[in-house]
């Protein structure tokens, strides 16, 4: 091994492909310079020791153990016979064997190169270090003696230690397996719910990313078509055409709705609700929906009290598990809505929940249906009957209401859903959802709008102005504040909540640090801001989620203006 010429590639190669070489068959060889610098590393350095790099001191690194007195590169290159056992200097316990071998270089200059691979005296040390069978040099036939010497001596170690490992643990094993079985159990229900909730939070994000784009366009729609009929006469063969538009984005609406409420990205309005009333307002909705084969019902099994919920919210989660009910009786059968206190698996009642359970008397379900039933878009139903939304919505509206949804079914006995939701506590009994009045027109009251969105800007501009207020309208967050310096007050202020260089909320803010409080609206199709969905805003503060009615606008904006006076 002595010259190092056949090492490096002889007087043909070139040096890169001499470097090249090394690398592939010494992953952890050394060059030094003269000076002790290190010119050339490895591949395996950068990862076992990152200290170890091109432009190191070689000594401030390594440590020689063997032979003894090596002090200086000299010393390296004049023990050519000797076989050399290294350390690292940060980590002793990581030792290489192998040989030093000097040649000079394209520059001329004289170089140390340390030709070896990793020294181990146990196969578990492979583990501990990250090593690899790649990782140790095929050089001659006394290394590949010494390794084997090594794993025979490592083998022999390692049989006696599992040796004694065995007796210390063959009186537990019994309970450990009893252990396991409970372990794996519990790993396959945590494994179903992380898939599931990765599963709602990737069609969440693609959910999010779409619907305020989206649910511009529809407002626009939505609003136009609306602008359109009330110009048009009831005979007028116009008509029905701008209906069916109105329709259509109608339909495309509720489609997003479900996508912001599976995704838990719909913004909530709490609110101390009556559940049987919430529900009977429902029952009277699906009565026509579930047909005339199948018998409903709707039971109260003991006093429940006010929910803390979401009254739409509410509305979709029964209404959704019905009608998934109702396909699941395609030949009638009946279905009950029984509401009541939660119950513990033992049959207590749980403290502060009440609950929801839809049965059905359908076809049921087997094991592999049941543990998808809630994924968006599964659905067993034929091509063009189903969406695999309606579960899906169930269960991110649940969640959003920090309740929780289960389901127990068997094929041909059908399935009982139960929806569990937290009662309202003594603070927020007090808060009940109350009825809108009707829009009344505006009385030339001054309104700030901030829309960057052309199309429902325009569409804003010009119903506000319709109903009669005084409409300033700004495409971004700095021109609105511009206005607010140069011009009189404005008495409300109506604003998108993701703008480009400024949110809402933060428009708001700097607007009221300079004029004080005002009247505000703000609007979305989407949003992750958790001032917006936790529903902490302040009181004259309103949210309303796109797209919506040019109605409701209307009585909303009437609503905060009149309050606004009545508090000054």
């Amino acid at each position: 091994m002595d010259g190092g010429r056949g090492l490096t590639g002889g007087d043909d190669m070139r040096p890169s492909e001499s470097a090249e070489l090394l690398r592939n068959l010494f992953p952890f060889f050394i060059e030094v310079d003269e000076q002790g610098r290190i010119d050339l590393v490895g591949t395996r350095w950068s990862a076992v020791a990152p200290e170890v790099a091109v432009g190191a001191q070689f000594f401030d690194a390594i440590v020689v153990e063997r032979p003894t007195g090596i002090r200086a590169v000299a010393d390296l290159g004049s023990r050519v016979n000797d076989v050399f056992l290294v350390s690292l200097r940060a980590r002793s316990e990581f030792k290489l064997r192998g040989q030093f071998v000097t040649h000079r270089g394209p520059d001329g200059v004289s170089r140390a190169l340390f030709i070896g691979g990793p020294w181990i005296t146990r196969i578990d040390d492979l583990a501990r270090f990250g090593l690899t069978l790649s990782d140790f040099p095929p050089h001659d036939s006394r290394g590949d003696f010494l390794i084997l010497l090594q794993s025979r001596e490592s083998t022999l170690a390692d049989m006696q230690l599992l040796a004694r490992r065995l007796r210390s643990t063959a009186d537990a094993l019994e309970s450990r397996n009893h252990d396991m079985a409970h372990e794996m159990e519990l790993r396959t229900q945590l494994e179903t719910q992380l898939r599931q909730s990765q599963k709602m939070e990737a069609v969440g994000r693609l959910a999010g990313g779409i619907a305020h784009d989206f649910n511009n366009i529809l407002m626009a729609m939505q609003g136009y078509a609306g602008l359109a009929l009330s110009r048009l006469g009831a005979n007028d063969p116009v008509r029905g055409w701008v209906e069916e538009i109105r329709k259509a984005s109608d339909r495309a609406a509720s489609l997003t709705r479900q996508l912001l409420a599976f995704s838990r990205q719909q913004v909530m309005r709490p609110a101390a609700l009556d559940l049987m009333k919430e529900v009977r307002e429902v029952e009277a909705l699906l009565r026509p929906l579930i047909g005339e084969r199948i018998t409903l019902s709707v039971v109260s099994q003991g006093e429940v009290g006010r929910v803390w919920a979401d009254a739409s919210a509410i509305h979709q989660i029964v209404m959704n598990l019905a009608i998934n009910a109702r396909d699941a009786m395609p030949t009638g059968g009946v279905l009950e809505i029984s509401l009541g206190p939660s119950c513990l698996p033992d049959g207590t009642i749980e403290p502060g929940f009440a609950s929801i359970s839809v049965r059905d008397t359908g076809i049921g379900m087997d094991t592999l249906t049941k543990a998808r039933i809630f994924e968006p878009f599964f659905t067993t139903k034929e091509v063009g009957k189903g969406s695999g939304l309606g579960l899906a919505t169930v269960y991110g509206l649940v969640e959003q209401c920090h309740g929780s949804v289960a389901v127990e079914s068997e094929l041909g006995r059908g399935s009982t859903f139960r929806v569990r939701l937290p009662l309202a506590g003594e603070s927020q009994a007090a808060v009940v959802e109350s009825p809108r009045t009707d829009a009344a027109g505006g009385r030339g009251e001054r309104v700030l709008l901030v829309e960057d969105e052309p199309l429902v800007r325009r569409l804003l501009e010009q119903l506000l102005s319709r109903a009669g207020y005084q409409v300033v309208a700004s495409s971004e967050a700095s021109e609105a504040l511009a206005r607010i310096d140069r011009e009189r007050p404005f008495d409300l202020l109506v604003t998108d909540v993701m703008m480009a260089r400024m949110t809402g909320p933060e428009l708001a803010a700097e607007i009221e640090s300079r004029r004080g409080a005002i009247p505000t609206i703000f609007m979305s199709g989407h949003t992750e801001l958790d001032l917006i969905r936790a529903g902490k805003l302040a009181p004259h503060q309103r949210f309303m989620p796109k797209p919506f009615a040019p109605a409701e606008l209307l009585v909303l904006v009437r609503e905060l203006i009149e309050s606004s006076r009545g508090s000054n």
